[in-house]
């Protein structure tokens, strides 16, 4: 007769508790609003593929859309989660992960709200210039897009097996960057288009884009070294 001896195993994935819960409302929240609103989440795929599309939906969507906060929402849940992730497996973090997603997401969340306000004061200032209208109308339809893109693929990658995390939280990053460099190159050439001075374009390019980069690698690496 064998002998059996039970042994405590390692954790295989990086899947938590409090992770089910997540991810329960945000696919009922989901569904929910694809049902009631599929027309605006199909117009945050067709906006982004077509320029004349989007500044259709900019002239006609003159009060934002509940979908569209829910989307939002949506994505700040998502790349608070993506951080936790990979400091919890790049980095052994040991802070209580439920704790970090919460603080990172309001983080978050406070980010993308100073940086809507920045845009609707210059956008005053400017006398409602349209060009910085449709830089920020792209800004945030690029994070809706990327909230519905990451969250199914975070859901996957916290069932995965540790071996397998490496490659798949680098392809995850590898896509926000390549959103992020459209996203500025996009704006870029739009302002180029529309004669907006080169001085400014940087301008906007440092304060709207790279600085907010530039504080948030900032706290995560302070995180890790606290």
């Amino acid at each position: 007769m064998f002998l059996v001896v039970p042994t405590f195993r390692q954790d295989e994935n990086l899947f938590e508790d409090w992770m089910f819960v997540l991810f329960v409302l945000c696919l009922i929240f989901f569904a929910y609003y694809s049902a009631f609103y599929s027309a605006k989440i199909n117009n945050v795929i067709r906006g982004f593929r077509s320029d004349v599309l989007m500044r259709q939906l900019m002239r006609e969507e003159n009060i934002t859309p509940r979908s569209h906060f829910f989307l939002g929402l949506l994505h700040a849940v998502s790349l608070s989660l993506l951080v936790v992730l990979t400091l919890i497996h790049f980095f052994a973090f040991q802070a209580s992960s439920w704790n970090l997603f919460f603080l990172f997401g309001l983080g978050i969340l406070l980010v993308y709200a100073l940086k809507w306000m920045g845009l609707r004061i210059a956008y005053w200032l400017l006398d409602g210039d349209f060009t910085l209208g449709e830089y920020s109308y792209r800004t945030f339809a690029t994070n809706r897009l990327l909230g519905m893109v990451l969250f199914p693929l975070l859901i996957g990658v916290t069932l995965l097996d540790k071996s397998c995390l490496n490659s798949a939280l680098m392809s995850i990053w590898l896509i926000i960057g390549m959103a992020w460099f459209w996203r500025v190159l996009k704006g870029a050439w739009v302002a180029f288009q529309a004669r907006v001075p080169l001085f400014f374009i940087f301008f906007y390019i440092c304060t709207l884009e790279i600085l907010p980069i530039t504080v948030g690698f900032k706290i995560f690496f302070n995180s890790i070294g606290n």
